[in-house]
């Protein structure tokens, strides 16, 4: 019986690592074709120190495993690196939705695991004040060659980085190319039948919405058409950056960059006025308050939303790529951020410049710090990024006019997987790691229409945008952070009930000020303070 193509692949991988590691042919992400290894001593094995002659280590890891990839212990760039460096790797890898849960269990541990990947944002700063993890600012400076430098080719990024206590604890994962995701989208093939472009400002939206309505786009001879839906009611929200303000704290440039509070705002008035008037007008999914991911997605499939809100992978590439079978010329698109009078245009889910999102962090129960930092100084550097993005030469890329270009078990994989699926085989690249997301890898896995979305509806829009949304590296020390959430938890509940009453028309608009009040007594206004003190910090 023949194997299977898996079968296959694991063989070719299993003598392409062999020859890896003997000829040293992983190229940098950077466009070198060289193979040159990292060009200090924190390179490791292929710095010049033979891995063979150091004792071996093990290493635990923790971190969350996403659907579309397969446990790290399997993964060919784990493999790779564990030779190079003499390294056993143990991984703790929870499927993705249960990472919070089993992370909350594991910081309850006497003996943590080394390097935890992907802690939140929010509780860096609490674990390192408490001595869980390391502060790493002495190991970047004189121990992270290969890090150190990419962190100086990007303005602000040491200063993203540092906490309000001075201190570094996380490493980084860059990004080349920040862009963004979850715009709007719209259906351009029901554009096209309409003769309209594109919507971009609400009058846009409106038009297009009334027109959805009454015409029978998906031809089934039903008054089905559904003009906008979404698997959560805060993708309606986010409407109100026409009228220049944000559904969350944001700052807002035309009062010196001070922090605000969206939902109290008269702009986020106005914007309810609006939206309670689609509601009215039926353009609205009525059922858009309970729908949740999975719901959504099989009425996407029914041919009968106009226009909606989600990731560019996940909803944008997805429904062209699987809905065109079924519906002949269906097409799907991105828009830009709606405008308004305010004359802005805010895209709220961006990378913030410079992009460090948290990589990885190292544990004080660490045994071999010294170690684990020269491993992970590694996949930092030029090799180390080629081999995290693209990964073995041969196998998944070859090299083209110095360029490196994923092979057809990417791009055309033989067992049937997508390529975000085929390349969760063999590294952690499409979700988030230590090292550099590198356009070489995004630009080919990209289509056209999530190509052309960054380049036209998102990139383009970062430089305003950034003057709005509040940088998600901004640290609160321990005891403001726990005042900070201690009120939100209440604040946002009551919110989210009102706004959507407001939408619906169960709570008239008139009582808007009692509304607000309330949000006040609750104490949004020291909350507004702490986020005030924090970002004036970040920015001195």
């Amino acid at each position: 019986m023949e194997e299977s193509n898996m079968k296959k692949m694991k063989r070719i991988i299993s003598a392409a690592l062999t020859l890896a590691l003997a000829a040293g042919m992983l190229a940098g992400c950077a466009g070198s074709s060289s193979g040159t290894p990292a060009a200090s001593s924190a390179g490791g094995a292929s710095a010049g120190s033979s891995s063979a002659e150091r004792e071996r280590i093990t290493v635990r890891v923790f971190r969350s495993k996403a659907s579309h990839e397969v446990a790290m212990d399997q993964m060919d760039v784990f493999k790779v690196m564990g030779e190079m460096f003499n390294i056993d790797f143990e991984f703790d890898n929870p499927p993705q939705e249960n990472y919070t849960e089993r992370l909350n269990l594991v910081m309850m541990e006497t003996e943590l695991p080394d390097v935890i990947m992907e802690i939140p944002v929010t509780d860096v700063l609490k674990y390192g004040e408490t001595g869980v993890i390391l502060p790493l600012n002495d190991y970047i400076e004189n121990s992270m060659p290969n890090l150190k430098a990419e962190m100086d080719k990007r303005d602000g990024v040491e200063k993203a980085l540092t906490y309000s206590d001075g201190n570094i604890y996380y490493l980084p994962m860059l990004d080349e190319t920040p862009s963004g995701n979850i715009p709007y989208i719209v259906r351009t093939d029901w554009l096209d039948q309409l003769g309209l472009e594109r919507p971009v400002t609400i009058e846009d939206w409106e038009n297009y919405w009334s027109l959805v309505k009454t015409t029978d786009l998906n031809g089934n001879g039903k008054n089905d058409e559904i003009p906008f839906s979404a698997y959560e009611i805060e993708r309606l929200r986010n409407f109100c950056t026409a009228w220049g303000v944000l559904d969350d704290f944001y700052t807002d440039p035309t009062d010196g960059g001070k922090v605000h509070y969206g939902p109290i705002e008269d702009k986020y008035k106005e914007a309810l006025v609006w939206m309670n008037d689609m509601w009215n007008k039926g353009y609205i999914d009525q059922e858009i308050i309970t729908t949740d991911y999975s719901a959504f997605s099989a009425k996407l499939a029914q041919n009968i939303v106009g226009s909606f809100a989600g990731p560019l992978g996940g909803m944008l590439a997805a429904q062209n790529a699987t809905m065109a079978e079924s519906v002949p010329g269906f097409h799907v698109a991105a828009t830009e951020p709606p405008k308004g009078e305010a004359g802005v245009q805010i895209h709220t889910n961006i990378d913030l410049v410079p992009r460090a999102v948290v990589g990885a962090t190292i544990t004080s129960t660490c045994k071999n710090v010294d170690r684990v930092v020269e491993w992970l100084d590694y996949m930092y550097s030029a090799e180390g990024q080629m081999l995290l993005n693209m990964g073995i030469e041969g196998t998944h890329y070859t090299m083209q006019d110095g360029e490196p270009i994923f092979t057809d078990y990417i791009l055309n994989n033989p067992d049937g997987l997508s390529p975000k699926q085929a390349v969760g085989t063999f590294t952690i690249a499409q979700g988030t790691m230590p090292s550099v997301l590198c356009f070489s890898e995004t630009s080919q896995l990209d289509d056209a229409a999530v190509l052309e979305a960054k380049e036209n509806c998102i990139i383009p829009f970062l430089e305003e945008s950034n003057k709005y949304v509040i940088p998600g590296t901004l640290s609160f020390s321990s005891e403001k952070d726990a005042e900070r959430r201690a009120a939100m938890a209440d604040i946002e509940t009551y919110v989210d009930e009102m706004v959507m009453k407001f939408i619906t028309g169960r709570e008239p608009i008139e009582n808007w000020d009692t509304y607000v009040a309330k949000v006040k007594e609750m104490g949004i206004e020291n909350v507004i303070g702490i986020y005030q003190e924090a970002l004036d910090a970040w920015n001195s």
